[in-house]
């Protein structure tokens, strides 16, 4: 069966990833009110999309029966799926955090635009350490995360698991469904 988790999961990253570029041009080209509104869509998308994981992938892998995870060479470790887990939660308050100061920053650059503690040029740097980090932990729930429910559950389950993921992702704040600009998802 397809695994409709790492399909759903991955075609997310691919729009968040757009998402992300459009906000690095932004950025770059010095456009306050867009950059502010694609922070917003992004940090909020970048959420929804966390929140999926922490309340549904991460629980399933590891609440998985330990005869799941004994050790054949296509299945995770109990160690490995723990390990890993806790890395990905790491990064998940990592880009929260930096997000939301991000976010704090544009609010007040958005509310006085000659604010000089502000500097562009400081969130574009911020904004290249969040992508770059961000580029490496999708690599690793890529190839490991969003491929361990199709080894490790029946059909049944996986299908089960992708639909509650995927309410969570369409389960987006009235704010940001109702954007002023027009975005490329």
């Amino acid at each position: 069966m397809n695994n409709p988790i790492e399909t759903l999961l991955e075609s997310d990253h691919e729009s968040l990833g757009r998402l992300l570029s459009e906000l690095d041009l932004s950025l770059a080209n010095m456009d306050i009110p867009r950059s502010f509104e694609l922070l917003d869509l992004f940090w909020v998308r970048l959420a929804v999309h966390i929140r999926a994981e922490n309340l549904h992938l991460f629980p399933a892998l590891a609440n998985a029966s330990p005869s799941l995870v004994a050790g054949d060479n296509k299945l995770p470790k109990a160690d490995d799926v723990r390990v890993l887990i806790e890395h990905l939660r790491s990064d998940h308050e990592f880009f929260m955090k930096e997000l939301a100061d991000m976010i704090r920053v544009m609010r007040e650059l958005s509310a006085n635009p000659q604010t000089p503690d502000v500097d562009l040029g400081d969130l574009h740097k911020r904004l290249e350490v969040i992508t770059s980090r961000l580029e490496l932990h999708n690599e690793l729930e890529e190839t490991q995360a969003y491929k361990w429910p199709g080894l490790l559950f029946e059909d049944q389950m996986v299908a089960s698991l992708g639909q509650r993921m995927q309410q969570e992702l369409e389960n987006l704040p009235q704010r940001v469904t109702k954007s002023k600009f027009d975005v490329h998802l």
